[in-house]
């Protein structure tokens, strides 16, 4: 019997465009949560991370969990369901100490490591693509007690429509190196769906809507999405596992 083929990894010209993207900056470099990295809160949010567990859900070509890793001192793990993603990270942060990357679906992952996190994060990452439903819950069972969730999201669509209040999907087309597109499912939700949504396994600790400013006259670059008259603002939530007050025996 022939061996089973390999799905297409459908991000693997998103990596490569992702890797230029990124040759101007180092680990070094501090990082925001907005979609163009330049505004708002940084790795603060996520307390301190010297000698903890964790893991960037959706982690790209990896810049971010290592600047966790080098910078911060965490023990970081980057993962990728795509496996250019992966390949391109390890490969580009090979010498680092205390870094892993991992190919996997999130969810997959998550459900078979439990109480292993200190800190879970996603920029714009697994978080906007799995089911929330599903992933809110195991995210919950991956941390500590105590344990930190951080991840930011689009706070509404590249032509300015406004994130859904329901469980929708948003088709969202992907370059492929033939110069054709893909399209995968991304969800675009309202901040206080989310919230909704967190409440079940987590506190919510901050939550703050990112708008990055455009000075006016500016040129229209390519870094804004395509038809927008402004750029994507974002939304941050920050929250910690629940834990249920203990009762003691009379």
């Amino acid at each position: 019997m022939p061996p089973l083929s390999q799905p297409a990894d459908v991000w693997a010209a998103s990596a490569r465009q992702q890797l230029r993207a990124e040759i101007a900056h180092s680990i070094d470099d501090p990082f925001h949560w907005d979609l163009y990295n330049r505004i708002g809160p940084g790795c603060e949010l996520l307390g301190p991370v010297h000698g903890r567990d964790v893991v960037d859900l959706g982690c790209g070509t990896g810049r971010t969990i290592a600047h966790l890793t080098h910078h911060h001192g965490a023990r970081g793990t980057g993962l990728d369901s795509s496996p250019a993603m992966t390949e391109l990270a390890a490969a580009r942060f090979a010498d680092l100490q205390g870094l892993s990357f991992v190919t996997a679906d999130a969810v997959d992952h998550l459900a078979q490591h439990r109480n292993v996190y200190d800190v879970v994060l996603s920029r714009f990452g697994a978080v906007c693509f799995a089911h929330p439903l599903l992933l809110l819950p195991l995210v919950a069972a991956a941390l500590r007690p105590g344990g930190v969730f951080v991840f930011s999201t689009m706070a509404q669509h590249g032509d300015g429509t406004p994130a859904s209040a329901y469980l929708s999907i948003s088709p969202t087309p992907l370059p492929q190196h033939d110069g054709s597109t893909v399209t995968v499912p991304r969800r675009i939700l309202s901040r206080s769906l989310w919230e909704r949504m967190l409440s079940r396994d987590f506190v919510v600790q901050h939550v703050q809507r990112l708008v990055p400013p455009r000075s006016p006259g500016a040129p229209r670059s390519s870094r804004w999405p395509a038809g927008s008259s402004a750029p994507c603002a974002a939304d941050l939530q920050e929250a910690t596992r629940y834990e249920p007050a203990r009762t003691h025996p009379p």
